[in-house]
């Protein structure tokens, strides 16, 4: 086994660094002798050097399943300037010739990012059982459990297709999981002889400031969004609930605050969201108003402030999106707006995407189609129809389904219209017990010069359309 020497040495050599970041050195410890590892560690903690580092210390290729398609991009990107360029994405952009290709050389490569539906296809999953994986790595590991039973179902086969692989060494990383959380993707994976450590970091941004407001009506909190934005200092996210809002209010913002703001969601193509997220690192964009498809994988370190105008599903995304601010350790603010009826949004949301009893039972009996029920409840309702289970079974399934994720929304609908203890209500949802309170408990009583945050960046030089559209074509292989 390699000793301490040895890895601070890979360390220094490839990125440059003297020390690890918390918790770091301790799981890549973990791996190299021969445990499983569950790490939680904050929004920019690092978690991606832990697995660069592993496909540095040994030999085989590093397969990396991530859960968004501009997540993959960004990190292929972010590689390739490091100077790796043994790594591949996986996914649904490329020909059929480009994946055959690839499938046929996997070996070749230290690091592959792939989706848990592309790693699913019979054909990839072969190509992978015939080269050596240094290390299984599940990014975002709390999608298993948020996406998997109700959204996205091939996360819930991906224990199997660790066992399909050969079991090799584990890692789950994650910013977001209560103690429950961790046990029950703990429970899921069958390990062997292997050990499970874990490693979980305090879930606590004390230098994030945390603030929530409920106004009377759409109109005022509108016009107090407008008031934020255009006070507060620096790069900022506002977050909304769908993609006709996003265009929305960014419009809005553009006209009545002069900052520059684009929308961003999963209705744009590649190229757009490649570039919307370069101009904003790059603070040629001062606010991004996103639905949550923006965020995650998103390394820009002075964002000050994150706005929510809609709430979130429940408090663990709502933890992780406005861990996004302050990742340079200086003060930023995190602002939830709140009216009532808000959380009929989320409601809907629910609704949509859970199939009723009648719909399970109808599309099973034949008598209704995908084109009745809709695309996303056919593919849930094929997955666990291939499970062999009963339609009661499933039916129970989701009905207990539907009982957690309305209660997580009443968790999040209670922090939203709390006036005290806004971190203590935060940090108990993960088991933790606040060490400040860095907080505000409602409009009246706030002041942003309490906050203390640093001024906005200087402005960047603009890149001009010429260069975008060389870096894009390039980037994307256009011409």
């Amino acid at each position: 086994m390699l000793n301490q020497t040895d890895i601070q040495a890979t360390l220094k050599q490839h990125f440059g660094f003297e020390t690890f970041r918390p918790g770091q050195l301790e799981i890549i410890e973990a791996l190299l002798r021969g445990d499983a590892a569950l790490g939680m560690l904050p929004t920019g903690g690092g978690k991606s050097l832990i697995y660069q580092m592993m496909g540095y210390l040994r030999p085989g290729t590093v397969v990396i399943v991530t859960p968004l398609l501009s997540l993959m991009q960004d990190q292929v990107a972010r590689f390739n300037y490091l100077g790796e360029k043994s790594v591949v994405a996986l996914n649904s952009t490329m020909d059929a010739q480009e994946k055959f290709t690839i499938l046929g050389h996997l070996n070749r490569y230290r690091f592959v990012f792939i989706s848990p539906e592309m790693l699913n296809q019979a054909n990839v999953l072969q190509a992978f059982q015939r080269i050596q994986i240094n290390t299984f790595v599940i990014d975002e590991a709390h999608t298993l459990l948020s996406w998997g039973p109700d959204f996205r179902p091939d996360y819930l086969d991906l224990p199997r297709l660790h066992h399909l692989l050969g079991a090799p060494s584990l890692l789950l990383l994650t910013a977001t999981a209560t103690p429950a959380m961790q046990e029950d993707l703990k429970g899921r994976f069958d390990l062997g002889s292997a050990q499970w450590f874990t490693y979980t970091e305090s879930s606590n941004r004390p230098n994030i400031y945390l603030h929530t407001e409920e106004l009377t009506n759409q109109d005022d909190k509108r016009q107090r969004l407008q008031f934020l934005v255009h006070q507060i200092p620096g790069a900022g996210i506002v977050y909304v609930s769908s993609r006709k809002m996003a265009n929305s209010l960014a419009e809005f913002l553009r006209q009545e605050t002069g900052k520059r703001v684009a929308a961003y969601h999963g209705g744009l193509d590649n190229v757009a969201r490649y570039r919307l997220q370069q101009q904003f690192m790059e603070n040629q964009l001062d606010v991004i108003v996103a639905t949550s498809a923006f965020g995650m994988g998103i390394d820009k370190d002075d964002i000050r402030f994150v706005i929510h105008y809609h709430l979130s599903q429940d408090l663990a995304n709502y933890m992780q999106e406005i861990g996004r601010a302050g990742r340079d350790g200086q003060n930023a603010v995190a602002i939830l707006l709140y009216i009532k009826g808000d959380e009929r949004i989320q409601q809907h949301l629910i609704d949509a995407s859970l199939p009723t009893d009648a719909m399970i039972e109808g599309y099973y009996a034949k008598v209704l189609t995908q084109r009745d029920i809709g695309e996303e409840r056919a593919r849930l309702l094929d997955y666990y129809g291939q499970q062999k289970l009963s339609v009661p079974a499933i039916q129970q399934l989701f009905a207990e389904r539907r009982i957690v994720r309305e209660a997580d929304l009443n968790q999040m609908v209670k922090y939203a219209q709390s006036r005290s203890a806004l971190r203590p209500k935060l940090l108990g949802y993960f088991g933790e017990k606040a060490s400040s309170d860095f907080e505000s408990i409602g409009m009246a009583n706030w002041a942003l010069t309490a906050v203390g945050l640093p001024a906005a960046p200087k402005e960047q030089p603009h890149v001009n359309q010429t260069d975008w559209s060389t870096i894009l074509t390039k980037l994307f292989k256009l011409s």
